[in-house]
């Protein structure tokens, strides 16, 4: 079971979901999504990761109102719990990719003049293998969050 945190309503047919789920809030990245099901038998319903906090081991979730399990989704609170609680899933977004390379642009031009340095070549590999999660850390912590996704 995935204890839900906090339910909050944002606007009409619009609700937040701070949902505990470490094992994906550990792997999870930009652009992939989730499948939650609240009981035996609820339907499967996929919805994008909003946000996410790898230290509290929680997954953000948004969703809209459309239809009969949506609707019975909505009816949660604090404290209660999805069955399953399914993710990460799908391909993580380009603008990690796009943004890792912003990165070693950025660190090559404020440092063209020590290029041959070691230090430099060092830092440069450095940033190359950065494991995509790390640089999808630092993105979100660049680009200030939104609330409603």
């Amino acid at each position: 079971m995935y204890k839900i945190l906090k339910a909050e309503k944002l606007a009409e047919k619009i609700f937040l979901m701070d949902v505990e789920a470490p094992r994906v809030a550990r792997s999870c990245q930009p652009g992939e999504f989730v499948i939650v099901k609240m009981d035996e038998k609820g339907e499967r319903i996929p919805l994008t990761i909003c946000d996410f906090d790898r230290e509290k081991g929680t997954v953000t979730i948004v969703f809209q109102i459309v239809g009969a399990s949506t609707l019975k989704m909505s009816e949660l609170q604090a404290g209660d719990a999805f069955q399953d609680f399914v993710g990460p899933l799908g391909q993580p977004s380009e603008f990690v990719k796009i943004g890792l390379i912003l990165i070693l642009a950025n660190f090559l031009s404020r440092n063209r003049d020590k290029i041959n340095e070691p230090k430099t070549l060092g830092m440069t590999a450095l940033i190359c293998v950065l494991p995509v999660g790390m640089v999808s850390m630092l993105m979100l912590s660049l680009v200030p969050r939104i609330k409603n996704c």
